[in-house]
């Protein structure tokens, strides 16, 4: 069995892929091999996700399968990313085959964390909430070689009612615009021809220091000629404009895709949930985006969030039949640690969860096979 070899388990989102893929990195720097299964591995990482309990559950099934290795020689066993974070000492209290606990922020930390593990016996809990090192993105390993994802910042500071990421990321912290041209140059470098922006908001990217925002970052990298093709995820309503339109329609190797979330069709949930905006405020985008980008759109939906009632579950479904969505992530409603909603209570029946969900999952099935 190879003593330096890695597995990284990954739940959750295109950050949480990001982050898995440059952790890698920073392990085969170090001479380490990735291994094809955690039986294989003497390092094993499980990158979790707590935007949903499911994602959580998910993760802590897996984890559970992993006791099994803890024998007479175990691997370093570790949980990154959100759970991480929250969970913290639990997580070791619960299973004790884990090694290390690790937040987001501090990821940069594990090559160190892991080494101190083998040779001393301990156990790791780091949970700081922090601004990332730079020196995390600078490894230039990537999983697909024709595609690099580009992280713009970390965490958010939008405090959406359901959301748990400002507890788990951290509030918004911007990488300096160079920094992330620089990263997207070294991998044009080495052939890379598509890059996808990444930010929990991208939209929310003010770089002060600078007077540059998201649309001025966007339209530095993606006046870069050998790049091909460049998207982004994700775009809050409140702070998307016909700025990023336009710029969206004059260059060629942009996307003509955003991925717009609006949650609910109903101002008074939009209003519990914290959003910033109305469905009017929403639609009318909507008409700007097809008027000056003609392209497609894809969105978030949350069902049977706290006193959604009849009136506002049809409000979002309208939504879907106005817009007509390429595609639509839709999710039943559950509460989050630490968040406001939290607070609320949670009042709609599973049973209409699953109701609601289902109408809007064949709906918007529907729709998608006719674009």
């Amino acid at each position: 069995m190879e003593y330096k070899s890695i597995y990284i388990k990954t739940f959750g989102c295109q950050m949480n892929d990001r982050d898995s893929e440059a952790l890698l990195g920073l392990f085969l720097d170090r001479g380490y091999i990735i291994a094809t299964n955690p039986q294989e591995a003497r390092v094993i990482f499980v990158n979790t996700c707590s935007v949903r309990k499911h994602a959580e559950d998910r993760a802590i099934s897996f984890l559970g399968t992993l006791k099994k290795l803890y024998n007479e020689k175990p691997p370093v066993i570790g949980v990154i990313g959100c759970m991480a974070k929250y969970q913290g000492r639990r997580l070791i209290e619960k299973m004790p085959h884990l090694s290390i606990i690790c937040s987001p922020s501090r990821l940069y930390h594990l090559p160190e964390y892991v080494e101190k593990v083998k040779n001393f016996g301990v156990k790791i809990i780091d949970t700081d909430d922090t601004q990332r090192e730079e020196a995390f993105y600078e490894s230039s390993f990537l999983l697909d070689k024709d595609h690099a994802q580009v992280v713009i910042s970390t965490g958010c500071s939008n405090y959406c009612s359901y959301c748990v990421v400002p507890y788990v990321r951290g509030n918004l912290r911007l990488r300096k615009p160079q920094k992330i041209i620089e990263e997207v140059k070294r991998f044009i470098e080495r052939g890379v021809k598509k890059i996808t922006l990444l930010g929990q908001n991208v939209n929310d990217y003010v770089y002060k220091e600078e007077n540059i925002d998201f649309v001025q970052l966007l339209e530095k990298i993606a006046s870069i000629k050998e790049i091909k093709e460049i998207d982004f995820i994700t775009s809050h309503p409140k702070n998307t404009s016909p700025r990023l339109f336009k710029v969206m329609a004059e260059y060629p190797n942009i996307k003509k895709h955003l991925h717009l979330p609006f949650q609910s069709g109903s101002d008074r949930i939009l209003k519990l949930m914290n959003r910033g905006y109305t469905q009017k405020d929403y639609l009318l985008l909507v008409e700007d985006f097809y008027k000056i980008v003609e392209g497609s759109l894809s969105t978030d939906v949350i069902v049977g969030f706290p006193t959604e009632r009849k009136k506002d579950f049809l409000k979002t479904k309208e939504v879907l039949e106005k817009v007509k969505f390429k595609y639509a992530y839709i999710f039943k409603y559950s509460p989050r640690p630490n968040t406001e909603a939290a607070k609320l209570t949670d009042d709609i029946p599973n049973s209409e969860k699953e109701r609601r969900h289902k109408i809007l999952l064949n709906l918007q099935k529907n729709i998608s096979s006719l674009i």
